[in-house]
């Protein structure tokens, strides 16, 4: 964990480590899926849970199935921001997209805290790896 300080700002910015990035994705819920579609990047909301040290998230056809059928790259961030104390947190976790498949990992994947709150069928589970991990935290005062 790395810490860097503004004196003049009083700010004062960390470098989390892969375990309290970990936490906060637990913690989050609800994340972003960064990923490609036709070159152009794009973020797509989700709902998120850990799995193993890995991020999970239910969706159905689409851009994030696609990702995970096809293999690709792709990112997934969360972050809290208190806007009156000026402090917050961003976690970022990059890996390959992977479709669960195994029937084991599917019924742990069932026990983990995921409830998508968009409407319709969420029928597939998509892993995103912890191949890279960060995170950092900001705060503000004296």
């Amino acid at each position: 964990m790395e810490t860097h300080r503004d004196e003049a700002a009083m700010c004062t910015l960390v470098e989390l480590d892969r375990e309290e990035c970990l936490e906060l994705f637990r913690r989050a819920g609800i994340g972003r899926v960064v990923l490609s579609v036709d070159a152009i990047p794009v973020a797509l909301p989700v709902n998120v849970a850990v799995l193993h040290g890995d991020v999970v998230f239910a969706t159905d056809e689409g851009s994030k199935l696609d990702a995970a059928l096809r293999g690709y790259v792709v990112s997934i961030e969360a972050d809290g921001v208190d806007r009156l104390y000026h402090t917050g947190w961003s976690v970022i976790v990059t890996g390959v997209a992977e479709l669960l498949t195994d029937p084991s990992e599917i019924e742990q994947a069932s026990r983990v805290p995921l409830h998508p709150w968009a409407p319709g069928p969420h029928r597939f589970l998509v892993r995103i790896p912890s191949t890279v991990v960060s995170g950092r935290r900001i705060t503000w005062g004296r």
